[in-house]
């Protein structure tokens, strides 16, 4: 028994000596590295002052800043009371939202007569993200219209945040950062090791994922009584540059607005069109993620067309 004992000691100091010369041999190696438990998110720079971890959705805008109302949108001239006769439109997004070229633009066509335009777009944010800082600090202003900006990014995984030598640290994972342990992945670097070689692809799964939070985002405009409605943004390349996992996610993102019966608008047809006569799309050169002031404006001539914004007394249409 003696000897059982002894040899099951042996072994646990051996996978304990172990561990830590695992640990302390990938922090050699990867002095600065994540191991291959994800991908660093970039931001410009500054941008990290303006969030705050959140334990549910990774971060969030700090609100009563500089940059954010208490209401998680951009600051604006605008009074919590609304206007009589205008209608308030608020818009949800990403960096595409959050820069105001598209917003600013729909403004320039529509004008400020009937409505108010109040941004609550957050730089590379996911639909997730979106609906908790709506939940929890927009839908106080009572919208009476929801358009949210829809982007490839709405795929990727929620990010992980944590602290690391008195900074914010943001990556998105390889994996659902419901199944990662925070605590192990912001002190173990052989922890994120194991998290990267464990990783599978799920799009699938994720997929089913952002339909179930469009899904829930929809119920609740239902039950407030706001009118919701999708833009489908493209990358700002010709469609047969798309790489197969753009084509995947354009594909599934019609494919989601269609079966919810989700109002969407498809600019894409107008980026062909520009891009057929050769004017310049891209924010900055090389950039296909962001429009630049003149994609945005025929962007939003074309959804005025379309009539993205409800009139007067125009009726609520619930999406279900």
């Amino acid at each position: 028994m003696r000897k059982i004992a002894l040899r099951l000691g042996l072994l646990c100091c051996g996978l304990v000596v172990g561990l830590v010369l695992a640990e302390l041999g990938l922090r050699l190696v990867f002095p600065t590295d994540l191991t291959s438990g994800g991908f660093q998110m970039n931001f410009a720079a500054g941008t990290l002052n303006s969030f705050v971890a959140d334990d549910e959705c990774g971060y969030l805008p700090k609100t009563n800043s500089d940059e954010y109302s208490e209401f998680g949108c951009l600051h604006n001239p605008y009074k919590r009371e609304k206007s009589p006769g205008k209608k308030r439109v608020l818009f949800l997004g990403d960096s595409v939202t959050h820069r105001g070229r598209l917003v600013r633009a729909l403004q320039c066509c529509y004008g400020d007569e009937r409505y108010e335009y109040w941004n609550a777009g957050v730089e590379s944010f996911n639909t997730a993200q979106e609906l908790v800082l709506y939940r929890r600090f927009n839908a106080k202003i009572k919208p009476d219209q929801v358009i949210l900006s829809f982007h490839n990014n709405d795929f990727m995984q929620t990010p992980l945040v944590f602290h690391k030598d008195g900074r914010l640290q943001m990556l998105t994972p390889q994996r659902d950062r419901k199944r990662i342990n925070m605590w192990w992945f912001a002190n173990s670097y052989f922890y994120r090791f194991l998290i990267g070689l464990s990783w599978r692809g799920d799009s699938e799964q994720k997929a089913v994922e952002v339909r179930q939070t469009l899904a829930d985002m929809q119920a609740l405009m239902a039950e407030q009584e706001v009118d919701f409605r999708v833009i489908l943004l493209p990358l700002m390349k010709p469609l047969k540059d798309w790489d197969d996992g753009e084509n995947w996610s354009r594909k599934q993102s019609t494919a989601m607005f269609e079966s919810l019966k989700i109002r969407s608008y498809d600019l894409l047809p107008s980026l062909e069109g520009m891009l057929a006569k050769g004017t310049a799309v891209e924010e900055e050169a090389g950039d296909a993620w962001h429009p630049n002031d003149t994609a945005a404006a025929v962007f939003a001539a074309d959804l005025q067309k379309q009539g993205l914004l409800i009139l007067g007394d125009e009726k609520l249409i619930q999406n279900q």
